[in-house]
């Protein structure tokens, strides 16, 4: 007695069995498993191969082998510096695939000597992040340190209105820097990555206001 019969069974159970499990990755394990039986079932169980069932159940293997593949990769942690790693916790909220995308656009720059960002009163090409370090920042006559671990540029990327401060990041530091209109065109291709960045950017901006209500203001003297 064949027992081709029984793998239409037995890709029942699996299915079933697969239903059990509240992780996705293991119901497509399962669904993948089930519809293998089922191609069995149909490539062998008549004289001629049942190409409707074949080809649904191919299709179905096909689609979760692809998703997993999806999923798989976008979890698994890719090799990071200490500094990339450092920035990643930053960021809160992120994929490591899309933190991936991110850093493809991102550059880095450790300054040997003091670095202007922005500049009160016109337009931000880059918005910033300093990873280590500080920044002075120059607003309308009030100077204070920031930093490290704040974003510079944000609400005028938010606005997209022309920087309301002017700041330099001081030798020795570590910032991390993206150009505006890459970062808005990788934002709209990626809603998940612009929902994140956007919520981290009036976080950040949100957090500023309030540290910054009534700014340390540094010696003027000090910093010439």
């Amino acid at each position: 007695m064949t027992v081709v019969p029984y793998f239409a069974a037995l890709g029942a159970a699996l299915l079933l069995i697969g239903f059990l499990f509240r992780s996705p990755s293991w119901i497509r394990i399962f669904a993948i498993a089930g519809c293998l039986c089922f191609i069995i079932y149909f490539a062998f169980m008549a004289e001629a191969p049942l190409w409707g069932g074949l080809l649904a159940a191919l299709a179905i293997v096909t689609v979760n082998l692809v998703m997993l593949y999806s999923n798989t990769k976008d979890k698994r942690m890719f090799r990071l510096s200490a500094e990339e790693m450092m920035l990643f916790a930053r960021l809160p909220g992120l994929t490591p695939g899309q933190f991936k995308l991110l850093l493809n656009e991102a550059t880095w720059t450790e300054p040997k000597s003091r670095l202007e960002l922005t500049v009160e009163g016109a337009m931000p090409t880059q918005l910033h992040y300093v990873l280590e370090g500080k920044v002075e920042v120059n607003r309308k006559g009030q100077v204070f340190a920031l930093g490290p671990h704040a974003f510079v540029g944000e609400l005028a990327y938010l606005r997209q209105k022309p920087a309301t401060a002017t700041v330099h990041a001081e030798a020795g530091g570590l910032i991390v820097s993206w150009t505006v209109e890459k970062l808005r065109a990788l934002m709209d291709q990626n809603p998940e990555i612009k929902i994140v960045m956007t919520g981290l950017l009036s976080s950040d901006l949100a957090e500023k206001i309030a540290r910054t209500d009534r700014p340390f203001l540094v010696d003027q003297n000090a910093t010439r």
